[in-house]
């Protein structure tokens, strides 16, 4: 398996105190994909991601019936990670593991609509039932192509986690492809319906037509030679297979 990798364009998003760098490939795998998400600024884009939770008008454009279904759920989870990144502020240069997790959920979900044009659905713990600890994909965005791509997030203070398939240590990779062996993609379906979500992207889904995202911490030294081995490693996983694409992601700040 060849793979060539390099920097291809970047944008530096200020108010988010990032940078989002696509990764080109020369591969014999046409379908993975892959970006890079440099945070400069850990004070800024803990503000922008308390402000992202906080912002409540997507619930106002859902039918009757779904608002009043996710507002309650909405109230309850939005105030729990509020809180998370507010601790995060406190703890300088350090990033804790609830607030990674939360980092390397939207700072992917942002990567992914600004280098490859989709669009992001609100954050899962946002309107799944449960307030924390929720089983299944963590985000979700919809590409040109009317396609769900379906988001697993792993944060590692010491690690890159894009690979792993048991227990504790099961990185974004081992996690998705469990999940997707599982038909935990399928069981959103609902809930995405209800969201608002295109039709076209529901009818895909239906179908078994669907993508990936596989969105990690990673260490910033060799972090092309890190992609390589996620790639190749994405690349084996059995229900991963079953994925039209895969996008790996990967989350570097400026305190590791």
């Amino acid at each position: 398996m060849t793979t060539n990798l390099s920097y291809g364009d970047s944008q530096l998003d200020e108010e988010w105190g990032t940078t989002f760098a696509e990764i080109q490939k020369e591969s014999d795998i046409d379908n993975i994909f892959v970006c890079h998400v440099k945070i400069s600024d850990l004070e800024k884009i803990a503000s922008k991601l308390s402000n992202k939770v906080m912002d409540n008008s997507w619930i106002m454009e859902l039918d009757p019936g779904a608002r009043h279904t996710y507002q309650q759920t909405v109230a309850e989870t939005a105030g729990i990670l509020v809180n998370k990144i507010k601790d995060q502020l406190s703890m300088e240069d350090k990033v804790s593991s609830e607030f990674g997790e939360i980092m390397v959920s939207m700072g992917a979900s942002r990567a992914l609509e600004v280098i490859f044009d989709h669009i992001s659905v609100p954050l899962a713990e946002l309107w799944k039932p449960k307030a924390s600890g929720n089983e299944g994909f963590d985000f979700h965005t919809v590409c040109p192509n009317k396609l769900i791509n379906f988001g697993e997030a792993k944060f590692s203070s010491s690690s890159s986690p894009y690979g792993g398939n048991t227990g504790e240590s099961r990185g974004a990779g081992g996690q998705a492809d469990g999940f997707i062996s599982q038909d935990k993609h399928h069981r959103d379906r609902p809930l995405l319906t209800d969201l608002g979500t295109e039709e076209g992207a529901i009818s895909n889904l239906k179908n078994q037509l669907f993508g990936v995202v596989l969105a990690f911490s990673m260490t910033r030294s060799n972090p092309l030679d890190t992609f390589r081995k996620a790639i190749r490693k994405a690349a084996n996983y059995q229900h991963l297979e079953k994925a039209k694409n895969i996008y790996l992601v990967g989350v570097t700040h400026a305190s590791e």
